[in-house]
């Protein structure tokens, strides 16, 4: 270490004196010492660990000063920082240096220590330098003299009003209370009647009476599965390229479900992470895994499977540790992180936990759960049983067909078989030729078949279904399992002399239109011979030699079969036979009446199953690989999965386990009672504080997504951690908790803002006043239906595609249209529109929504013109405003006043009711100017004018409707 010159150390000697002084008159006046998680160690993460922290590659000369016993450790160049003893500290001497080339962090690293954090490091080794955690790491803790419940917040915000000279502000009025009530806890405005009520009742209860009425009804679960839809990166495709659909809305309907019921926190988590690996795992409990299979899925052709797989389990590590803890884990994929205590191992451990799943990339999603109503599962079991019957049934009819069929035709063995695409081809006992394996799109088959002595004068090549198959059909493609014969050649091979041999007159049991047997001779690839729509029946072709061969010993046939159509209609399953007779008498079997009319029959069947199963909900799901086919997990070298490092074992995080214990390698069951044990200090904090910011508007950590060293500090510690404790005390019950926020007297305060608070408080960081927002895009969207009258309440089920601009969707690979939604489905509420990664719906882009790429922790609100724009001309905008417009010219009296009152709850004045009406004159001459202008906003708005006004008239009231849904007032959460 350069040794700062003699003026240089000069100056920091005074420097120092003045601090240590300064600290002397601070401590003497009992002030509280410094906290080392709370106050010190932001600082240093900050500004020191990017070069002296936990990532062994980016460390500078070898120190680190994120451990203790190396911080405080003997060095090169000094301790680093010596226990009451300032001047003797090196890194003090380091960030109060004036010469460039000592002073830390050094000038081009574009850090710069403040003043104030010179001070606090150097108040804190004067008092005695103690080490600790990162605040948000250790344990919540609770003075015994805060009261219990909802008068707990009071105190602890309280005091700390008190700190700066102020108290909490009176509560609002019952309208206000009544209209925040109902937003934040169902997402929907209150009716005027229920206001009037609520604000008339002398029952002392009559708060929580309300609360409790909320809280019970089916809006609430709606309302906060939004929150959980974000954290899931929810959406109905699959994301990249295609952006194909995907059914997820089931998973969405069973959250709402289990919202409503109040399931706990712990038992949500376990089956969102690993409800396939609960003893007894029923439906319901596998369905909420699908939490984790909302990743994205690539289906661009030439893509790498493994590849989009391997994004899809680190996104689902980043996302947990989000989620619950609060922390950001992806700088860990590539190295050790810089500023937590996540180790790159610590990182792949994780990734091995979720490692271990069957789902791969795969076009089909699977593995998915097949979700059968009562009637659906009735019915299939009928139709399965039937299936089954018809399929023995015609297989005895098949058997009697063919008895005679076979005389004289010999069975040809199969000496070795290749597929030019990589399948396996296997023969079976009876010379039955099946093909397994990968499936190209098209293929190449060449058979040596072992031929006995005698004469051959034709070929006969039998496709068979395999009626006990999965899949029914002779070729490999399971939608279309049909097969096209491009070209068919034939050889005979004795002694090592090869004979090419002329197949002549082709005939077949059946031949697709355009697709004849004869085409498989013709020499060109792009014809052949096909079967469709019979492609579930067993078919036979019989190809005649040119010249009969007479073989005194035996030889070998070598066929080529080559199949070039594509979409892999290529053989599954068929057999190769030689006749020695007179050719010319030979044809295919024909299926008897009996067998074709079982066949018929059958056919009919699979097709009723096939209709069954196209409307059985198939949703992505989590199903862990059996013992013997566990993935073996290795560290990617800078994150890349094809560069792989030292193998590890699926673990916890070495230093974040908080004495949870494993007996075995970690499963995604012990990383989910992990993250809810009861030593975890981050996941009650993060839940409360998020709960906490949904009702408030910004949490107690701003920074939602991080409760890192990086991450903000709490704005009132005491209150996150009686927060977090009461609620993991509580059952980890959301209603519980919201209750006991939502009754506080913190809650219930006014939200004006006087000069002294704007000066004192200008975020209401201190909480000095009640929360004022605006509400996201889909309560915004909701209050505006319901205020409209045209709220549909129907629940669950598939989404829906409310209006939007026409082109905007544009399926440029997948075909896909967005077709604007009639009837009720037009005004659902906003968490059951159907979301599109790509191209999102504009309501929810442009009032800050996610686009379920990623996992969305919060929605950072902005202001811009389009926001405006939006709820002015938005179709959907524009149909409230006529919705409301109708109700409004209900009844001839009052029609502006009780039209300002439905939307804003609260009694209105003359004054505003005065500005509307001038604003309705106004609007009316100028529509009776211009007649045309009143007609096209009419049918924007499809509202239907009642005859006792006049168009002008009522497309005024459409103009002031409008203008109403668009007040400050109404737009936000006061």
């Amino acid at each position: 270490m350069r040794v700062p010159g003699r003026q240089g150390d000069l100056l920091m000697r005074v420097v120092f004196l003045a601090v240590i002084f300064g600290l002397q008159l601070r401590l003497s006046a009992g002030e509280e010492p410094l906290r080392f998680g709370r106050d010190v160690l932001p600082i240093l993460s900050a500004n020191c660990f990017s070069c002296h922290g936990p990532d062994e590659s980016q460390r500078k000369a070898g120190l680190r000063l994120d451990l203790e016993s190396e911080a405080k450790g003997s060095h090169s160049g000094g301790t680093p920082i010596v226990a009451g003893k300032v001047a003797e500290s090196t890194l003090v001497q380091r960030i109060t240096s004036s010469d460039p080339e000592v002073l830390m962090p050094p000038p081009d690293s574009h850090r710069t220590l403040t003043e104030v954090q010179k001070a606090i490091l150097q108040r804190w080794i004067t008092e005695g330098a103690q080490w600790g955690r990162h605040w948000s790491f250790e344990s919540p803790v609770v003075s015994g003299e805060v009261p219990a419940g909802s008068a707990g917040i009071d105190r602890l915000a309280e005091v700390r009003l008190a700190a700066r000279g102020l108290g909490l502000r009176p509560a609002a009025d019952r309208y206000t209370l009544i209209r925040r009530l109902s937003l934040d806890l169902i997402g929907l405005p209150p009716t005027v009647a229920e206001a009037e009520a609520f604000a008339a009742s002398a029952d002392p209860r009559a708060l929580e009476h309300l609360v409790d009425t909320l809280l019970a009804r089916e809006d609430f679960g709606e309302h906060w599965a939004r929150m959980w839809m974000d954290l899931a990166r929810y959406a109905d495709t699959k994301g990249y390229e295609k952006d194909l659909g995907r059914t997820m809305w089931p998973w969405r309907d069973w959250l709402v479900r289990s919202l409503n019921a109040d399931v706990s926190l712990d038992v949500l988590t376990e089956q969102l992470l690993a409800g396939d690996l609960l003893a007894g795992a029923e439906d319901q409990q596998r369905l909420a895994t699908a939490f984790h299979r909302s990743t994205m899925s690539n289906d661009e052709g030439g893509t790498d499977d493994e590849e989009f797989r391997s994004i899809a389990v680190k996104d689902r590590v980043d996302t947990t540790l989000q989620v619950w803890m609060g922390l950001t884990a992806g700088c860990a994929k590539c190295h050790s992180h810089k500023y937590d205590p996540i180790s790159i191992t610590d990182y792949y451990g994780l990734y091995a936990i979720f490692n271990q799943t069957e789902d791969a990339d795969r076009y089909d999603d699977a593995p998915t759960l097949e979700l059968l109503g009562d009637q659906q599962r009735q019915k299939r079991s009928e139709l399965q049983a039937r299936q089954a019957d018809l399929r023995v049934r015609l297989e005895e009819s098949r058997a009697a067909d063919m008895l005679g069929d076979d005389e004289g035709w010999r069975v040809l063995s199969l000496a070795a078989g290749e597929s030019q695409g990589g399948a396996l081809l296997k023969a079976e006992a009876d010379g039955t030729i099946l093909v397994s394996g990968v499936r190209p799109a098209e293929d190449v088959y060449t058979l040596t078949l072992e031929t006995p002595a005698g004469v051959m004068t034709a070929l006969r090549l039998q496709a068979l279904p395999g009626i006990g198959a999965s899949v029914a059909g002779v070729g490999r493609n399971g939608t279309d399992p049909n097969f096209v014969l491009s070209e068919l050649e034939a050889e005979l091979v004795t002694g090592g002399r090869v004979q090419r041999l002329r197949l002549v007159r082709p005939r077949a049991d059946f031949e697709q239109n355009n697709w004849p047997v004869a085409a498989a001779l013709d020499g060109d690839l792009k014809t052949g011979w096909a079967i469709s729509p019979r492609q579930r029946e067993p078919h036979a072709a019989i190809f005649e030699l040119e010249q009969p061969v007479h073989l005194s010993a035996a030889a070998e046939l070598r066929l080529v079969m080559r199949q070039h159509y594509g979409n892999s209609l290529t053989f599954r399953q068929f057999r190769w036979s030689v006749h020695g007779g007179a050719a010319a008498g030979l044809q295919p079997l024909q299926a008897s009446e009996k067998t074709r009319g079982l066949q018929s029959e059958l056919t009919a069947v699979d097709q009723e199953l096939a209709a069954v199963a196209a409307g059985v909900s198939k949703v992505p799901v989590l199903s862990a690989l059996p013992v013997e086919r566990q993935r073996e997990t290795r560290i990617h070298r800078r994150g890349n999965f094809l560069d792989p490092g030292e193998p590890v074992q699926p673990s916890l995080p070495t230093e974040l386990r908080f004495g949870y214990e494993l007996r075995g390698p970690a499963t995604r069951l012990d990383a989910a009672r992990w993250l809810m044990s009861s030593g975890n200090p981050l996941t009650a904090r993060v839940w409360s504080n998020r709960i906490w910011s949904r009702l408030f508007g910004q949490g107690l950590v701003e920074t939602e997504e991080d409760f890192g060293a990086l991450g903000s500090l709490p704005s009132n510690a005491e209150l996150l951690d009686f927060l977090a404790l009461g609620y993991r005390q509580n059952g980890w019950s959301l209603k519980r908790l919201l209750k006991v926020i939502v009754l506080s007297r913190v809650y219930a305060q006014d939200s004006n803002v006087t000069e002294q608070l704007r000066r004192e408080d200008p975020g209401n960081v201190l909480l000095s006043r009640g929360g004022r927002f605006r509400p996201g895009a889909e309560v915004l969207r909701d209050q505006m239906l319901a205020v409209s009258g045209r709220l549909s309440l129907k629940r669950g089920g598939p989404p829906v595609m409310p209006p939007q601009p026409d082109g905007l969707w544009r399926s440029t690979y997948n075909g896909q249209k967005w077709v604007n939604a009639e009837g009720e489905d037009r005004y659902r509420r906003g968490l059951y529109t159907y979301l599109k990664r790509t191209t999102p719906h504009p309501m929810g882009t442009t009032f800050d929504g996610g686009s379920g790429e990623v996992c969305q922790i919060r929605r950072i609100r902005t202001n811009t013109p389009l926001q405006a724009l939006l709820t002015l001309n938005d179709p959907t905008s524009l149909e409230c405003a006529g919705g409301l417009a109708e109700w409004m010219s209900g009844e001839s009296d009052q029609r502006v006043e009780r039209g300002l009152r439905r939307a804003l709850i609260r009694p209105v004045t003359q004054d505003e009711v005065a500005a509307l009406e001038r604003l309705l004159a106004d609007v009316r001459v100028m529509f009776e100017e211009h007649p045309e202008q009143a007609v096209a906003l009419l049918a924007g708005a499809r509202a239907q004018r009642p005859q006792s006004i006049s168009q002008a008239e009522f497309a005024g009231l459409v103009v002031v409707a409008s203008t109403i849904l668009n007040l400050d007032e109404f737009l936000s959460r006061r």
